[in-house]
Order: C-alpha cells, then sequence, then structure tokens
C-alpha cells in the first residue's frame, strides 16, 4: 500500500512563523486521510503558490513519480499553486503516476465538466494571486509615504524587530560598519576587504568581503540615520552608525582615492590618493612620465582626460609636473603648520573642538562596553558547554562569530584611540601644538622620505586641487 500524502502551504513567513494556517490544513487534512493509510506530511512554509520551485512540493512530484504515493490531499486547489497553468500540469503529472488527488474543500472530477471547473478555480486562484499582491504593494506605498516601515531590506548592521516593526541594531554587524568608515579614510576599498577576510570578519550570510560589498555600505547614506523606504517614497528613523560629516569625509575620500596602494608606482608620488582636478573634480594620479637626457619626468594628470567616457566630454585640465607640485604643496604645508594663527584658523574652520572630542571619547565607553558583552557572551557559552546544554559544533561556530567580533572592536578601539589622543593635543592648547608641529616637521631628518611626508600630510588630512584657472589649492582636515 503506498503512501497518503498531505501538502500544506502559507505565503508569509509570519503565518509559517504562528503557523496558524499551516496547523489548520494539516488539521482537515489528517481527518480526510483514511484510518489505516500511512500518511507523510509535505509542507512548504513562507513560499509562494505562483512559482514551482518549493522543495517540498518537488520532493512530493519526485515520490510520486517514483510509485511510492498512492494519494494526495491538500486543503484547497490554491494551497498547490495559484497558477492556472501551474495547476492543471501539477494535476496531470500526479493523475499520470496514478496518484489519486483530494482537495478538503473542492470536489476534484476528472470528467470534462469537472476539469472545466478546476480550470476556473485556477484561474480565479491566480487572479486573487495578482490582486493580493497588488494590494499589499499598495499597502507598502502608503506606508512608506506615511515614513512607516514598509519592506523588510536587508542591511548589513540593522536587523528588523518584527513585533515593533523598527530596525534595531545588530551589536556584531554594526561594529564592523563603523569600523570600515574610520578605514575609509586612510585606506582604499579593495584593502579594507582584505584586512576584513584576513581577520576572518565574516560578511553577511557568512561570505566573504569584496571591494563592491565596502563600497556599498560606505555609499549607503542610511547608514547617517534615515532608511529610504519603496525606493525614496519616504524614510524611517533608524540609529545612525556615523554622523552625516563622517559620511561626506568618507565620499569626499572615496572620490579622491584611487583603489590602489602608493607603494606599485615605479616613481614615487607624495599627493597620490590626496589631488584631485581643478576642472571636472576627478582623480588625479601619477604615472605619466616622458623621458629625457637626465632621467623620466613624471607627471599627474586627470583620469578625465586619459579615459574619457562616452557620457562626459574629455578634461581640458593640463599634466602637472609632479616634482614641482609636490614640493609647492609640501612649502604650502609647512608653512601652515609653523604659523600657529594660520594652523589655529584651518582647524577651526574644520570643526576640531571640544565637542568632537567628547564624541570619541563617548565611541570609546561605547566599545569598551560592546568588549565586555563579548567576553560575557563566550563566558555564557562555556559555561552552557560544561553543563551539556550546547553542543560541541554549536560551541565552536558561536566562539568564532565572537572572536570574529572581538576582533573587529579591538580594530575599532586602536582606531578611535589615536583619534582621541590627536584631538586631546589640539583641544589642550592649538597654539602650542601648532609650534610643536612645525618644529618638528622642519627639524626632523626622517621627514625627507617620502614615505614619512605622505604620513604627515594623512595625519594633517590634507586634499589638494589643482586647475588651470584656479591654480594648486591646499586644504587641511587637522586632526579629522
Amino acid at each position: 500500500m503506498g503512501i497518503t500524502a498531505i501538502y500544506a502551504r502559507v505565503s508569509t513567513d509570519e503565518q509559517a512563523e504562528h503557523g496558524t494556517s499551516l496547523d489548520e490544513q494539516l488539521r482537515l487534512c489528517r481527518q480526510r486521510a483514511p484510518a489505516d493509510a500511512v500518511v507523510e506530511e509535505f509542507v512548504d512554509a513562507g513560499l509562494s503558490g505562483t512559482t514551482l520551485a518549493r522543495p517540498q512540493l518537488q520532493s512530493l512530484l519526485q515520490r510520486a513519480r517514483c510509485r511510492e504515493i498512492a494519494g494526495m490531499i491538500a486543503y484547497d486547489p490554491d494551497r498547490l499553486s495559484r497558477n492556472a497553468a501551474h495547476l492543471l500540469f501539477l494535476v496531470d503529472e500526479l493523475r499520470a503516476a496514478g496518484v489519486e488527488i483530494e482537495f478538503v474543500n473542492f470536489v476534484a472530477d476528472s470528467s470534462p465538466d469537472g476539469r472545466l471547473l478546476f480550470t476556473v478555480r485556477g484561474a480565479i486562484s491566480e487572479f486573487e494571486a495578482v490582486r493580493i499582491k497588488q494590494r499589499m504593494y499598495s499597502g507598502k506605498q502608503a506606508r512608506a509615504r506615511a515614513n512607516q516601515v514598509a519592506a523588510g531590506t536587508c542591511i548589513y548592521g540593522y536587523r528588523l524587530n518584527r513585533s515593533s516593526k523598527t530596525w534595531e541594531l545588530d551589536a556584531g554587524e554594526s561594529q564592523v560598519v563603523r569600523l570600515l568608515f574610520e578605514w575609509a579614510l586612510d585606506a582604499g576599498t579593495s584593502d579594507i576587504a582584505r584586512r576584513l577576510n584576513e581577520r576572518g570578519v565574516p560578511a553577511r550570510f557568512g561570505g566573504r568581503w569584496h571591494q563592491s560589498s565596502v563600497l556599498g555600505i560606505l555609499r549607503n547614506a542610511t547608514y547617517t540615520g534615515r532608511m529610504p523606504q519603496m525606493g525614496g517614497l519616504g524614510f524611517v528613523s533608524v540609529p545612525p552608525l556615523v554622523t552625516v560629516d563622517e559620511f561626506e569625509r568618507v565620499r569626499v575620500a572615496l572620490r579622491s582615492r584611487r583603489n590602489r596602494s602608493a607603494g606599485r608606482a615605479v616613481h614615487p608620488y607624495l599627493l597620490t590618493g590626496r589631488l584631485l582636478c581643478g576642472v571636472c573634480g576627478r582623480a588625479m594620479c601619477g604615472g605619466y612620465g616622458r623621458p629625457t637626457k637626465t632621467g623620466t619626468t613624471t607627471y599627474y594628470g586627470c583620469a578625465g582626460r586619459a579615459k574619457p567616457r562616452p557620457d562626459r566630454l574629455r578634461c581640458g585640465n593640463r599634466y602637472w609636473r609632479s616634482d614641482e607640485l609636490d614640493r609647492h604643496v609640501w612649502e604650502d604645508v609647512l608653512a601652515v603648520v609653523s604659523d600657529p594663527a594660520a594652523f589655529r584658523e584651518v582647524a577651526a574652520a574644520q570643526g576640531c573642538d571640544r565637542q568632537r572630542l567628547a564624541d570619541l571619547r563617548a565611541q570609546q565607553e561605547g566599545i569598551v562596553r560592546e568588549q565586555q558583552r563579548v567576553r560575557i557572551e563566550r563566558e555564557r557559552l562555556l559555561r552552557g558547554f560544561r553543563r551539556g546544554v550546547l553542543g560541541e559544533d554549536d560551541l565552536r561556530r558561536q566562539c568564532l562569530e565572537l572572536d570574529a567580533e572581538r576582533r573587529v572592536l579591538e580594530e575599532r578601539a586602536a582606531s578611535v584611540a589615536t583619534r582621541v589622543r590627536a584631538a586631546t593635543v589640539r583641544v589642550d592648547d592649538l597654539g602650542r601644538n601648532a609650534a610643536v608641529v612645525g618644529r618638528i616637521v622642519e627639524d626632523v631628518p626622517g621627514l625627507e622620505t617620502i614615505e614619512t611626508r605622505r604620513s604627515v600630510l594623512a595625519a594633517l588630512g590634507v586634499r589638494v586641487a589643482a586647475g588651470p584657472d584656479s591654480g594648486v589649492r591646499v586644504r587641511l582636515g587637522v586632526f579629522l
């Protein structure tokens, strides 16, 4: 005697989670099954009836083709499918395999009249599915316009609380996001992805980090506290992970930085990653050389001049000799940091004040709390393992996740500590600090090497724009 299969399905995750519709379907189907039958249940939870790509449905079909199933019971034809063509295909496949089909609230008759009625019923189910989808979409649009959560879009760093319909921070992923924005001020996106992979920090769903995934986070304005809904019809407030000012600085840094390390260049370029075109605003980079009798003369050039795009005119900026431009910028930087008044003016213009130092110290306190939480969670896991509550595989998996989170917190702690030290020096005595920086730059012989000069420019947040009309403009973001 073959198996009597019971098939049940619900479309939404909420129905699958609460199980009310599934329980009722299975109860009514069990009542229709013969008392002496061997019953096996096939349940697809949270899957749409408009597709055939349902694991349990495909398993049922495969078992039927192998002649293992004698009968199939479902609550309603729309549980089997909400597509008229799919419904007829499934019924034909099951009947060809010798399966007797029965529905709780519909009489499946194989006569011509019964098949016509069944086809009409399938068309009505398909029509209902389209109308339900339209109503759901309209409801989402209305919620979006009312600045309410309209869709459960998966965004790294956040988790949707389905009971309160609000977005909350994910403890581990939010720390990674903060670290990305801190690293992005001084590192390229490829380098950031490499660092995360080397430290064993998993991307979403446990994958590896790539340049595209890092860029997707750094360019997402949601992390400033406003999440768009339904393509921008509305916005909902979420816990911010970065300030608007921090997001803007990272955006500028991404725009001006080449995504390769400076060490790969054949000739040394002081302004690599810090030079913008004064005409079109794109990045300018080294690598343009002209052989001479005394060697090779190197130049900076605009990327828009070298590789014009079909939708963008060729940039008209000229090539700039790298040695002359490097010397000009370095002399301007020395002049600013050696003049306390000018140094104070630049720093004040960039908003480096006591409030920023207070914000950084608040970040430090938050990191310490998160580190304490990770330690407590690890201790709880070990206690659960000793008591036999937690298996070895679960212990290993969760410990690996906590170790990755711990490494991220350590990186963040080091990064924020560096910024706190720099901001503390400025807040204590900005004028004295300017004089000290000026003397260091003038007196230390090691600053004559290009690597050390690059470090000084990075510490001062130097950005340069060069154009034939505007000339060379040097901007310092001191202690940002």
